[in-house]
């Protein structure tokens, strides 16, 4: 397997583990809150998916994508290298989609997929707010991207 795509078509049922429940998370947080920070999922080889989620002491007693994001990553990265994982994902609010995909303007649910055998995609779901606690959903794309937490620094893994 050589192309992003050949791998992708290899790992799809991984990845679309990690990807249901951090959209499902993702939306639910957006109904009840209007926003959300971001959180994360790991998948281990037995199938196990696992939400996980990154806090910040704080005085003023709240935080925000940026300070929670950086420690995300970091106890990803100590995950993977701590345990046998396959694959792990990251779910952010972003404003902005890269290349517009269609949809100039408007915010995203971004999902980031980082998998074991050396493959990084992020799928973006774009949406508007309708009115108070009801948002719309456009269908997700994909963008094959370079990894932004370097779980699997030593390259891909046979399993």
């Amino acid at each position: 397997m050589n192309t992003p795509q050949e791998v992708y078509a290899t790992v799809k049922p991984d990845l679309a583990a990690l990807a249901r429940p951090l959209f499902a998370h993702s939306e639910k947080l957006l109904r009840e809150r209007g926003d959300f920070l971001p959180h994360a999922a790991v998948l281990t080889p037995d199938g196990k998916v696992s939400l996980v989620g990154a806090m910040l002491a704080s005085r003023e007693g709240f935080a925000n994508s940026w300070h929670i994001l950086p420690l995300l990553h970091n106890g990803l990265r100590s995950m993977a290298s701590e345990r046998d994982l396959v694959a792990i994902g990251v779910a952010e609010n972003v404003e902005s989609v890269p290349g517009g995909g269609g949809v100039s303007g408007r915010r995203a649910v971004k999902v980031q997929l980082e998998h074991c055998q050396g493959l990084t995609i992020a799928f973006y779901m774009p949406f508007w707010q309708e009115s108070p606690g009801e948002y719309a959903f456009e269908k997700t794309f994909t963008i094959f991207t370079e990894s932004e937490i370097n779980a699997w620094q030593r390259g891909p893994q046979v399993r």
